[in-house]
């Protein structure tokens, strides 16, 4: 038997006590993974070897206040994605090839992607179902794997601008970045799903294994107040007023007074939510290519900012209001006192500071006719009465040192001056609505206290939030904040607003059907060669149970109208008024009779022949003209205007027959012109005019030189006297 060392002996034993040493580590190791760690490999495996597809859910639809008219909504798309390594590496240029003829993308976009070492590509978003069926057909016919077409969400606006700048929109990712899409995200969004397959360690899918369908779970429905026809008759006079009077902007609200519902609410220019980075203006297209990033970005911003409750401004006149329920309420003088004087100006400390007809002064006038006449000496005086501890009550009262609390994003707050800091000549300028700014919303809610009889209600946007199923989750009910004014105050004021449209400066306002009451403004930005104007309107009606209040300011109007309020937005804001109340269904106050209207339906004439048409004119004491020769058994076609609109007698209605195109004529500008001359200018045009007013045109509700059919009609406002409007 060979003899073993000490030493080996020692070194084996060392090796065995190693070895053993060794085997429990591993074991111990083993325990470790397959035990104590197990559900964090398992986990982790797991994440190795699947990856998951988010699924969208579909975000909610917004209606309109009918709950009928939907405003936007989410339509299936689909959107292509790629597992770059379970691609054949040999056919991705050919893949890219083809994939780039039927979806109209770059080539080398595709493919570049496609030779990513990622785990997941998107090829395409937004794919319509006619080229997902293609990309599908040429997946299946050549066997090609790694490439998924699944379905997308994509939200559109179906009448475009249409209230574009409260509703907003979304991103890429269908999250809401402005408006109602930003605001109420969380309600719009709901819970997207997923799908779920297997993949090897080489990132390709694992045969023999089934993909998981997680489903999405949908937005809530959003019901507004707001209503599309009155959103479309604001719209389209917003639009008008803008281009005509050569204004940076335009906004328009419309509230129930009683509620605080916002009924509509524009700005313009506006923009397609559809399309939301795309330049709005001619303009800002031009300059796109040669600005940076930086400026694009701004002028986006700009794009989709919601003026009417972000942006504010000198209100100017309006603001007037205020003073007068702080004078009422505070008992410093009753409404028909005649206690103040006008001759032109009030001096405040250093300053003459003019009232805006300082050329003929006012003289002698009660509160009421200050109001009426839109006299700044008049709040002045009152406001030197009232101290600044008690002016500043009452702009604590109105909220105006704050928010509305709209439910939308990016309210701004009113700018006042500081109490502890504000002069004599601060106290004098903000009782008529200068050094002071709000908002048009802001404005709104104020005009809105008085024709409710006293009481500050908060705005509102959205009136129901539903699930799917059509369940109401949440019914939003108006919100009385608080009372600020007794109806005694409220009913005074409302009387002298009605008698400045019956007799003062908003005049230009008046309309035939319904008594409506009215303020002017004009507001001042900025002094001296940097003053820019803010030219405003407040209507509301119907004066004796108001159903709504409108507000319209045109900011920086550079037209040859000049920069009044009562000229720019007066009209404007009673053709409103009138179209609304009558949308609404709201009885008029005033009878054919009372108004003295001495217009006729035009009848039909199509259909007949020549000779018969003329008799049935003549019966209605209208006249026919055609652009060529009739014979008497010629069958009229057309006609123009259309029956059932109504123009006093001696209008000419317009007629054709089979084949004959439609002639045009210029709208002539008849402004500020005499109205006997104005109605002269039309007639030798070839156009029918509806008067509305006596004295002098003001304004007209085509815009001159325009072209439009021979025999259409166009309607002219008029005032007694225009040197007489602020």
């Amino acid at each position: 038997m060979a003899y073993v060392s000490l030493n080996t002996k020692k070194r084996v034993l060392l090796m065995l006590a190693v070895c053993a040493l060794g085997i429990v580590v591993l074991f111990g190791r083993f325990i470790y993974i397959q035990v104590v760690k197990a559900e964090y490999y398992s986990q982790k495996a797991y994440t190795q070897q699947t990856r998951s597809k988010n699924v969208e859910a579909r975000r909610g639809t917004i209606y309109d206040t009918t709950g009928q008219r939907v405003l936007a909504q989410s339509i299936s798309t689909n959107i292509i994605t790629a597992v770059p390594n379970s691609v054949d590496k040999s056919k991705k240029e050919s893949i890219a090839q083809n994939l780039s003829q039927i979806l109209e993308k770059d080539e080398a976009q595709i493919l570049e992607r496609l030779k990513k070492n990622v785990s997941s590509v998107t090829i395409a978003t937004k794919v319509d179902q006619a080229k997902a069926e293609k990309v599908l057909e040429y997946l299946n016919k050549n066997d090609i794997k790694g490439i998924s077409v699944d379905e997308d969400m994509l939200r559109v606006y179906p009448y475009g601008t249409l209230l574009s700048h409260v509703l907003g929109f979304v991103g890429t990712d269908n999250q809401g970045l402005s408006g109602i899409e930003a605001y109420y995200d969380s309600s719009l969004s709901g819970n997207p799903g997923k799908i779920v397959a297997s993949f090897d360690g080489g990132g390709r899918e694992t045969p023999f294994t089934q993909e998981q369908y997680i489903a999405a779970e949908e937005g809530k429905d959003l019901v507004l107040t707001v209503d599309a026809t009155i959103q479309s008759i604001i719209e389209k006079y917003l639009s008008k007023a803008v281009e005509e009077n050569i204004a940076q902007y335009g906004s328009i609200v419309v509230m129930r007074p009683s509620t605080g519902e916002v009924l509509a609410m524009a700005n313009y220019p506006t923009y397609d939510p559809n399309e939301p980075f795309t330049p709005n203006t001619q303009e800002l297209k031009d300059a796109w290519d040669s600005m940076s990033s930086k400026d694009r970005s701004d002028a986006l911003n700009q794009m989709w900012r919601n003026k009417a409750i972000s942006d504010t401004q000198e209100p100017g006149s309006t603001f007037k209001l205020i003073t007068s329920v702080a004078a009422l309420e505070e008992n410093i003088v009753n409404i028909d006192d005649k206690v103040f004087y006008c001759s032109g100006y009030v001096k405040v400390g250093t300053w003459d500071i003019k009232c805006w007809r300082y050329y003929n002064p006012h003289g002698g006038e009660s509160l009421r006719e200050g109001i009426m006449n839109s006299c700044n000496p008049v709040f002045m005086q009152v406001s030197q009465r009232m101290g600044i501890p008690a002016f500043m009550k009452y702009i604590r009262a109105f909220n105006l040192d704050s928010k509305t609390g709209i439910d939308l994003p990016g309210e701004a707050t009113g700018i006042m001056h500081n109490e502890n800091a504000m002069s004599e000549v601060d106290l004098a300028t903000s009782s008529f609505g200068q050094t002071i700014q709000i908002t048009t919303l802001q404005t709104a809610v104020n005009y809105c206290a008085v024709a409710n009889g006293g009481y500050l209600v908060q705005p509102y946007i959205v009136r129901e939030i539903k699930s799917g199923t059509g369940n109401y989750d949440e019914q939003i009910e108006s919100k009385v904040l608080k009372q600020i004014m007794s109806e005694t105050t409220a009913s005074n004021i409302m009387s002298a607003l009605v008698d400045t449209v019956n007799l003062g400066t908003a005049k230009s306002a008046k309309i035939s059907d319904y008594q409506i009451a009215g303020k002017t403004a004009t507001g001042e930005n900025g002094r001296g060669e940097n003053t820019k104007y803010l030219a405003g309107f407040v209507g509301i009606g119907p004066a004796s149970n108001p159903e709504i209040v409108v507000v319209m300011n045109l900011y920086d109007p550079k037209g040859p109208s000049g920069h009044g309020g009562a000229t720019l937005c007066g009209p404007v804001v009673g053709s409103i008024v009138d179209e609304t109340l009558k949308y609404l269904d709201v009885q008029t106050d005033y009878t054919v009779s009372e108004t003295e209207n001495k217009e006729v339906i035009v009848p039909n004439l199509t259909g007949k022949t020549y000779k018969e048409a003329m008799e049935i004119a003549g019966e209605s004491g209208f006249t026919i003209n055609n652009s060529g020769e009739f014979a008497e058994d010629t069958i009229i076609t057309k006609q123009v205007p259309k029956s059932g609109a109504s123009l006093e007698p001696g209008a000419v209605i317009m007629t054709y027959k089979e084949g004959e195109q439609s002639s045009y004529a210029q709208v002539p500008d008849v402004r500020n012109q005499a109205v006997n001359y104005a109605i002269e200018q039309f007639r030798n045009a070839g156009l029918n005019v509806r008067v509305e007013g006596t004295g002098f045109a003001l304004t007209q509700d085509v815009t001159p030189y325009e072209e439009i059919e021979l025999g259409s009609i166009v309607t002219i406002k008029c005032v007694d006297d225009l040197s007489e409007l602020p």
